[in-house]
Order: structure tokens, then C-alpha cells, then sequence
């Protein structure tokens, strides 16, 4: 009697893994002094206008007229306080470390797409590089968008509109940067293919943002 075929399982690639060096850890540091930079600004934008959105003009001149004080006043009180303290600096910090673990999640997802693309037509993938690139270009965008906060704080008027569109902007030059150094050293050939595989992270790095 034959023995019969063995079946033959091939394992699947799995993405590598990120070993942390002095670089990385540097980078990844950075990255959320960069976050929370912006977060900061962000915080601080929302506190200064939270009377002006949640208040309307005519119960703001109901306090006026029954306190003799005015909405401005307790803003003044409120932004020495605690409560400004928790606001402007808990909050924003907070914030900061719930984007950057979902940052996380997001290149690990990133570096899976490209990792087993790269598999497919045979290309070496270097997780080290990619992430150096990736936690780069998204310092850059953040750092930018801290800027843009700093400045639009004298345009309030401006913030609404601008910050929807410089957040774009930036994300845009995040991406270009990604991929100009992430492909040095690769043929142009593979170009279109690295654009391809961004075509998914972008499209998500362009909506959270």
C-alpha cells in the first residue's frame, strides 16, 4: 500500500518586530512631546472658547445683569484655578497617550501592508527603517500642526476653516516624506507599488486627522 501525499502547510510571513534601540526610543519620545505639543494647543483653544460655544448671549447677559459679573470675569477666575490646571495640562496628556497607542496600532497596521506586499515581489523589508521613517514624518506633521495651533490662536476667526485645511496639508507632507525616504535605495520601478500601499494609511491619516 502507498502511503498516501503529505500535505504540505507553508507557514505565513509574519511581520517583524521592532527591536527598540537608542534611535527608536529617541524617535518614539519625540514623537509624543510632538503629540502632545499639539494636543496642548488644542486643549487650550477649547478652553478659551467653551463659555463662547456652550453660553448663549442672552443668559450671558442674565449673569451680567444679576451677578455683575461678566462671562470674561469667570473665564479669568477659571484660568488661574484647578480647574484650568486639569483642563490645559491633564487633559491634553491624557489625550496625547490615547493617539499615540492608536499611532501604534496604525503603523504596526502600515508596516503589515508593506511588509507583505513586499513579501509577494520579493523585496527586503526593514521594519528598523520603516518605523525610523514613519515616526519621522508623523513628528514633522505634528510639530506642524502645534505651529499652526500656536499661530491660528491669534486668527481665531480663521481657526475654523484654516485648521481643517492645514491639517490636510500637513498630513499631505507627512506622507511625501514617508515615501521619499522609505523608498531611497529602492528601485523606481517599485515606486508605483510602494504608492499603492499607502493609498489605505493615507486615506486614514488624512480622515483622524
Amino acid at each position: 500500500m502507498q502511503n498516501a501525499p503529505r500535505r504540505v502547510i507553508y507557514a505565513r510571513p509574519v511581520t517583524p518586530k521592532l527591536k527598540n534601540d537608542w534611535l527608536t526610543t529617541v524617535l518614539k519620545i519625540v514623537l509624543f512631546i510632538a503629540i502632545f505639543f499639539t494636543q496642548y494647543f488644542n486643549a487650550k483653544r477649547s478652553f478659551n472658547y467653551f463659555f463662547a460655544y456652550s453660553i448663549a448671549p442672552s443668559i450671558s447677559e442674565s449673569i451680567m445683569q444679576t451677578t455683575g459679573v461678566s462671562v470674561s470675569q469667570i473665564m479669568s477666575v477659571l484660568d488661574s484655578g484647578e480647574w484650568a490646571m486639569t483642563f490645559k495640562y491633564v487633559f491634553p496628556l491624557v489625550n496625547s497617550a490615547i493617539i499615540f497607542l492608536l499611532y501604534l496600532l496604525y503603523a504596526k497596521f502600515f508596516a503589515y501592508l508593506v511588509f507583505n506586499q513586499f513579501t509577494v515581489i520579493n523585496l527586503p523589508f526593514n521594519i528598523r527603517k520603516f518605523r525610523i521613517c514613519l515616526d519621522g514624518s508623523i513628528t514633522v506633521m505634528s510639530l506642524l500642526m502645534g505651529i499652526s495651533r500656536l499661530i491660528f490662536a491669534y486668527y481665531p476667526i480663521a481657526a475654523n476653516l484654516g485648521m481643517a485645511i492645514v491639517d490636510i496639508v500637513f498630513a499631505v507632507v507627512a506622507l511625501a516624506i514617508f515615501f521619499f525616504t522609505f523608498s531611497r535605495g529602492l528601485e523606481k520601478k517599485y515606486y508605483p507599488v510602494l504608492l499603492s500601499i499607502m493609498l489605505i494609511p493615507s486615506i486614514i491619516l488624512a480622515v483622524v486627522v
